[in-house]
């Protein structure tokens, strides 16, 4: 019986052994499969590492194309924009100098924009050649649309031998077209004088960098259309008598064109002799009203009793002498514009009868109770503070508000010094042709006295002082001496105490004179560069 047993005992080992034969097979599957857990881990690593550096490398260059982004919206000067720009990506890829060139449509010529980080001889050479489309390297990119990058050995390179001829040693160059609309509008240059590995996110953030540029270019080249535009309506607006080029009266001259048809009444605010009547003039003329009366009369020079009937007329019959009816001032610029010359000189009771004119546009002749209906526009011009005069009960608030609808206020002379030598030439030519003298222009000195000179009485002072110097001319310049003494006179006494801020004030808006108001010409006369001449114009309140 001992026997069977033993037999169930060994079939069962041996039933067994295929068991453990499975056991180690499954062993054997496990170590191979941690194994590939393990290498399957190193994989997901490796692949988060590179995704992540994927996404740093993105933020960098979207990191980068926001700063250039906002560098575009910080100016309007076209210069300053694409010179920030340029560093921006000179500094973030590393390269050593760029070059940013724009095309002009009319020439076809690459015109240097920006230059940075180059030699002298390098700037000179650029500045000084006329590289048309086609031309050079940076040329047949702009012709054919098409981008070159060389990573190394640029330098040798013989499309680049007559970029950057000064420029020795050069292994990286990239040039990329700008684009707007579809159209190139011109080239960005970069170089560096180590060698690159090829790297396509350099590549990428060049060539993002272009789309920014390009709308640096097309904004400003549309701001100064529409400059072009504004300067050409006011060229098309009668100015006649009005020489002006500062930025005030240029601020003025815009106003005036803003409102020539606007019914509202204008309040024409400026020193004795700043030209009001003028300015008056120039919004009749350039109206709808143009073709019909316009009519000045100064409120001061007529007598109080007088003036009512001079603005509104008188029936036959008012008073002593009135034989017949007499058409008043009013009437008779019916349809066109009066102008209100001195208009504080009104009494109180001329006051109330002008403001029925512009609330209802009626009045009443002197003697007569018919009212008289009128369509007129009322300019008022005055000399005074009129606010003053309102809380000196002297002038009729309601009035004022009425009248102050528009306000025009005329700079005096001294605060638009720019431009008394182109005032200078005018009178100098009118009073030479009326007189029939030679006299064609004015001396240095007597430019720099006139410059230097006060003008309580404004443009009616420097016109009569021009007329008097031609009339005493014996030349065709005028001199010192055709001048009147006291205002020689008085130049030198202050002169002689002058400091050296008002010497250096004095020289730069001779030279300013001389060139015609260039920043760039007047920065080379004076022997300063551009940036430290505008923080002296600023600093002595010179107006750019």
């Amino acid at each position: 019986m001992a026997r069977p047993r033993v037999r169930l005992e060994q079939k069962r080992t041996e039933k067994d052994l295929p068991g453990e034969r499975n056991s180690n097979a499954a062993d054997s599957l496990q170590e191979k499969g941690n194994g590939k857990a393990a290498s399957g881990d190193a994989d997901g690593r490796e692949e988060s590492l590179s995704l992540r550096e994927t996404l740093e490398r993105q933020n960098k260059k979207l990191s980068i194309l926001y700063e250039i982004a906002l560098t575009v919206g910080k100016s309007l000067d076209l210069k300053t924009v694409l010179d920030d720009v340029l560093r921006k990506i000179i500094a973030f890829t590393g390269v050593d100098s760029g070059a940013i060139f724009i095309i002009n449509d009319e020439t076809l010529e690459l015109v240097p924009a920006s230059l940075q980080n180059l030699s002298e001889e390098a700037v000179k050479d650029i500045c000084g050649r006329n590289v048309k489309i086609g031309e050079c390297l940076c040329g047949r990119i702009a012709e054919g649309d098409r981008e070159v990058i060389i990573f190394e050995k640029a330098s040798k390179d013989l499309r680049f031998a007559c970029d950057f001829p000064h420029e020795t040693g050069i292994e990286f160059y990239a040039g990329l077209p700008l684009k707007s609309k579809g159209k190139v509008i011109g080239v960005l240059c970069v170089i560096g004088r180590a060698p690159l590995r090829p790297d396509e996110d350099l590549a990428d953030i060049l060539r993002a960098a272009t789309f920014p540029i390009s709308l640096a270019i097309e904004n400003a080249r549309l701001f100064e259309d529409a400059q072009r535009v504004a300067e050409a309506r006011l060229r098309y607006c009668r100015f006649e008598g009005i020489v002006a080029n500062s930025p005030k009266m240029k601020e003025v001259l815009s106003m005036v064109r803003k409102v020539t048809d606007a019914p509202s009444s204008i309040l024409i605010y400026g020193e004795s002799g700043t030209g009001k009547e003028l300015i008056a003039r120039a919004i009749h003329f350039n109206s709808t009203r143009k073709d019909k009366p316009f009519i000045a009369v100064n409120c001061a020079a007529i007598p109080e009793t007088l003036l009512e009937s001079e603005l509104f007329g008188y029936v036959k019959g008012a008073f002593t002498g009135a034989s017949s009816d007499k058409k008043g001032l009013f009437e008779a610029a019916d349809g066109g514009t009066i102008l209100l010359d001195e208009v504080e000189a009104m009494t109180k009771n001329l006051q109330v009868k002008l403001l029925r004119v512009l609330q209802d546009r009626t009045f009443f002749k002197v003697g007569s109770a018919v009212p008289f209906s009128v369509d007129v526009r009322v300019l008022a011009a005055t000399n005074q503070e009129l606010e003053e005069e309102v809380k000196a009960k002297r002038f009729r608030e309601d009035l004022y508000y009425r009248l102050n609808v528009i306000k025009i206020d005329l700079p005096p002379l001294r605060e638009r010094a720019e431009d008394i030598p182109l005032l200078i030439r005018y009178f100098i030519s009118r009073h030479s042709q009326r007189l029939n003298k030679s006299v064609r222009r004015a001396s240095d000195e007597v430019l720099d006295i006139l410059l230097n000179h006060s003008w309580p009485g404004n443009i009616r002072e420097l016109e009569n002082m021009i007329e008097r110097a031609v009339v005493v001319a014996e030349t065709d310049e005028i001199r010192k001496e055709d001048l009147p003494i006291d205002i020689a006179t008085h130049y030198n006494d202050v002169r002689k105490f002058w400091s050296l801020e008002n010497v250096e004030r004095e020289h730069i808006l001779k030279i300013l004179t001389v060139v015609r108001g260039n920043k760039s010409k007047a920065a080379r006369l004076l022997g300063l560069d551009v940036t430290t001449l505008w923080r002296k114009l600023k600093k002595y309140g010179i107006s750019g």
